[in-house]
Formats: C-alpha cells, sequence, structure tokens
C-alpha cells in the first residue's frame, strides 16, 4: 500500500479525492432522503422530552425548512460511517501497518462513543432539562415554542452532550503528543474533578442542580476510561541496558 501511494502522481492523487468526495456526498444524500421519509417519526421522537408539546411556526416556509433541517441531520448522523470511511480509504495507502491496527479501532471507538452521548443525552439529560426550564414559565408567561427554536436546541444539545462524550480520545490524543501521560492522569485526579465539576456548572444550559449531576457523573467515568485507553495504547519506554564502565 505504501509504495502504491509513492508512485501516485499528484493528479491520481486529486482523481481519487474527488471520488472519495463523490460517494461521500452520495451516501449523504441516501441518508438525507431517507430522514425525509421518516421525517414525521423524527419530528415525534425529538419532541417526546419536551411531553409532545405544540410547536409554533411564525413563517410558511419555517414546517418545510425544519423538516428539511431534522432530515440533512439525521442522514449526515447515519452516513458519517460512510463519510469516515471514505476519509480512511483515501488516507489508507500512506498509512503504516501499526498506524493501521490503531486507526480502526480507534474510529469505531469513535462512533461507538459519539451514539452513546446521544443516547445518554436524550434519555437522561434532555427531559430534564425541558423539564425544569418550561417550568420556569410558572403562570407568568405564556410558553409558544416555536419549531425552528426547539429543534435547533434540542439537536445542538444532543451534539453537545455526543461531543463530551469523545474526551477519553481527546485525552489519548495529548497522551500520544506526550502532553500528558497515564500517570499524571492518575495523579492529578482531584484537579480534573474540579474541572468537570466545573464544566458541569456552567455548560448545563439550565442550572439545574440534576442536569449538573447527570452530565458530571458520565464525565467523571469517560475521564477514568481514558486514563484505561492510555494504559493500553501509550507503552511505556523500554528500559536501556546499562552499558558497563
Amino acid at each position: 500500500m505504501a509504495d502504491r501511494e509513492k508512485h501516485m502522481t499528484l493528479v491520481e492523487h486529486l482523481e481519487e479525492l474527488r471520488q472519495r468526495l463523490q460517494y461521500a456526498v452520495l451516501g449523504l444524500l441516501i441518508a438525507t432522503g431517507l430522514g425525509l421519509a421518516f421525517v414525521d417519526t423524527l419530528l415525534r421522537i425529538l419532541l417526546e422530552p419536551a411531553g409532545h408539546v405544540k410547536l409554533t411556526t411564525l413563517t410558511v416556509l419555517e414546517p418545510f425548512l425544519v423538516k428539511v433541517k431534522v432530515a440533512f441531520l439525521f442522514g449526515f448522523a447515519v452516513s458519517m460511517p460512510w463519510i469516515l470511511y471514505q476519509l480512511y480509504a483515501f488516507i489508507d495507502p500512506a498509512l503504516t501497518e501499526h498506524e493501521r491496527r490503531r486507526t480502526i479501532p480507534l474510529a469505531l471507538l469513535a462512533g461507538v462513543l459519539f451514539a452513546m452521548g446521544i443516547a445518554f443525552g436524550y434519555k437522561f439529560i434532555l427531559p430534564v432539562s425541558l423539564h425544569w426550564l418550561l417550568g420556569q414559565a410558572g403562570n407568568q408567561f405564556n410558553v409558544l415554542i416555536t419549531a425552528n427554536a426547539y429543534i435547533s436546541f434540542v439537536l445542538f444539545f444532543l451534539l453537545i452532550v455526543g461531543a463530551t462524550f469523545e474526551t477519553p480520545l481527546v485525552i489519548l490524543t495529548l497522551a500520544m503528543i506526550g502532553v500528558v501521560s497515564p500517570q499524571s492522569l492518575r495523579r492529578e485526579w482531584r484537579w480534573a474533578y474540579m474541572i468537570i465539576a466545573g464544566i458541569a456548572v456552567f455548560g448545563t444550559p439550565d442550572w439545574s442542580p440534576v442536569t449538573m449531576l447527570l452530565v458530571a457523573i458520565p464525565m467523571v467515568l469517560l475521564y477514568e476510561f481514558s486514563i484505561i485507553l492510555c494504559r493500553i495504547f501509550i507503552r511505556p519506554p523500554a528500559p536501556q541496558p546499562v552499558r558497563g564502565t
């Protein structure tokens, strides 16, 4: 593979890139079309954490644009493994066997962690957050939620939670370039927990204590998981033999 990469010309590289981009876009379009076919079901799923509230639209185009947004983001999420595969297929000839053995499991782990974050945020954090936020209206406010505002909030919320679950891979990357080590991560756990507490306090959109707790607990578990990952992928250097004098 590496030899083939060396003998490819610039034009051949560009042609390969063009083909991979075409395949990636085609996969995205197919997945988006699938999202449009089931967009009403997707909207019901997104409305469920708020108790199936009736959304308001302010313009003629808003219902259509909201459905397109939901379908596109659904298509992007579903086609992401296919897009990542096209990226991997493009750079694969330049990878060594050692790099290839690391890239595949880490790419799969990234997808699993992101999906776990989305599922956890949707099932546990989002309902609590929405219930608390909507409850702030009390009797003083008549809550009218626009479709675009609600969908944008929910999708952004889930994206943030999903990205948060990628923390172990971020820490692993820092360990690979020598910024941190498994030993320093274990030694400085108190500072890490304080930072996690700060993120839980200032990073939650509703400032609800329950939401903060739901954010902090998985982040602590992810931090501990990152230490395990670093111990697996970061091997300590072999001791150098002592030369005799």
